[in-house]
């Protein structure tokens, strides 16, 4: 369903635009309020991912995943949300430049955090699992090029796929539960 969804959206097909819109996104919008807290940024972020999306659809590569290509836009935009707000003086607030820098750095300390766990979470999956996982989203390879490539069959590589997401939420959540019970 992704590349005939991709190839019609290439196409100019209106329809599997937004059928795509109606897959993906809810979880772009739930993604990004993880990163900036802010329903209205998360709303921006959302709505630029898709204009950048259909006016870019004529350079949409096929042998690339559709998820992986979608999370690195929307990614890229909240990462420009965040550095944004170093920039732009409150509209509620007057903050002074130090409070600016203190935010900046923040949310990078947070977002390198963030990203450290994520990777611990990676390294702790079995090392067939990991390879999936790193070739689907670090590479964007689809799960028919990961099966391709390593000699196995597209079942095994949905249902790897499908543990190490399982995993990857169970190992977050644990981790952000030890966080509260530290900081209480």
């Amino acid at each position: 369903m992704g590349l005939t969804l991709l190839r019609n959206i290439k196409n100019g097909d209106v329809e599997a635009f937004n059928e795509l819109y109606n897959l993906y996104s809810i979880k772009l919008l739930n993604f990004s309020l993880m990163y900036l807290n802010s329903r209205e940024e998360a709303e921006e972020v959302v709505q630029d991912v898709f204009c950048k999306i259909w006016q870019n659809r004529h350079k949409l590569d096929e042998r690339y995943s559709l998820n992986g290509y979608i999370f690195r836009i929307t990614k890229n935009q909240v990462l420009n949300k965040l550095r944004k707000r170093v920039h732009e003086p409150s509209s509620f607030v007057s903050i002074n430049k130090c409070n600016i820098y203190q935010n900046k750095t923040e949310n990078d300390i947070l977002l390198h955090e963030m990203e450290q766990l994520l990777e611990e979470a990676i390294e702790a999956l079995p090392p067939k699992r990991q390879l999936i996982f790193k070739l689907s989203r670090q590479k964007g390879l689809s799960n028919q090029e990961i099966a391709d490539h390593l000699d196995i069959s597209v079942n095994t590589v949905e249902g790897q796929m499908r543990k190490a997401i399982k995993y990857l939420r169970s190992y977050i959540e644990i981790i952000n539960l030890s966080l509260i019970f530290v900081l209480m």
